[in-house]
């Protein structure tokens, strides 16, 4: 059963089988959004550790910045693995060339089906 645990005009945060679902809104990202995002899912993540699935479709751009505390231990915060959503090859390279140059400090892979996005971090879900 899915769970909202966050919607606003920036993004929308699903719970389901273990994984959330992050459908970013915006456009463009910068640093001051982006904390603003990673302190809202932190706190609706609650200390629970979580694979999410980062849909992306919708955005057109981001800083250096932005990219950078996404990547960085505090902007990971909260997360597992993450399977990031694009839906076109200026997405995949945008994807390819944020791995490569942020290197951030969880897994992250590129995908352009959801169902296999979430079928690869079924494997970082906590039974507990």
């Amino acid at each position: 059963m899915k769970k909202t645990l966050l919607e606003n005009n920036e993004i929308s945060l699903d719970l389901e089988d273990g994984i959330v679902t992050a459908k970013f809104k915006a456009e463009h990202f910068d640093l001051r959004m982006v904390k603003k995002l990673v302190e809202d899912r932190k706190k609706v993540f609650n200390g629970i550790l979580y694979p999410v699935i980062a849909n992306v479709m919708s955005l057109k751009s981001s800083t250096k910045a932005a990219r950078d505390f996404f990547a960085s231990e505090s902007g990971c915060e909260g997360i597992i693995a993450t399977a990031v959503i694009v839906n076109s090859p200026v997405g995949s390279i945008i994807g390819n060339f944020y791995i490569r140059i942020s290197k951030p400090l969880r897994p992250v892979k590129l995908f352009t089906d959801k169902l296999k996005a979430k079928k690869w971090l079924t494997k970082f879900v906590k039974n507990d």
